[in-house]
């Protein structure tokens, strides 16, 4: 299958509206992710997602994968601090998912058994534009 997209927002905050308010947020803070992702490896073939779904998580202390999905839509939480997230510069905050989507994908790696060289050009990449 091919990873079609990378989809992040807020875990649930309990209560709805601040968990629909962080989610905009982040969504907002992570468009140039789905926009430079497509550009580079929109057709990467893996084993194991079409949408990589990633929950911002205040309560997780570790990286995990808490739902496998359905045909193809995992979902990976991370540790989340919004309160330093929050205090980032909007560059700080590019620099913040760039290093974030390196995570994630190191994480996965064994399990989406594809061409884990277009992954890792693809993170290259985005350290080069938006770190160095």
């Amino acid at each position: 299958m091919r990873l079609r997209s990378i989809n992040i927002y807020s875990a649930y905050l309990g209560n709805e509206d601040d968990t629909k308010t962080r989610t905009r947020l982040l969504r907002q803070d992570t468009d140039f992710l789905d926009d430079e992702f497509a550009e580079k490896v929109r057709f990467y073939d893996n084993d194991f997602c079409r949408q990589l779904n990633i929950a911002c998580d205040e309560k997780a202390t570790e990286m995990s994968i808490n739902s496998l999905g359905v045909e193809g839509y995992p979902t990976v939480t991370i540790p989340f601090d919004f309160s330093v997230y929050e205090s980032l510069t909007d560059t700080g905050r590019k620099i913040y998912w760039v290093k974030e989507i390196k995570k994630v994908f190191n994480f996965l790696s064994d399990k989406m058994n594809g061409k884990p060289q277009e992954i890792s050009d693809y993170i290259e990449y985005l350290e080069s534009k938006y770190i160095d």
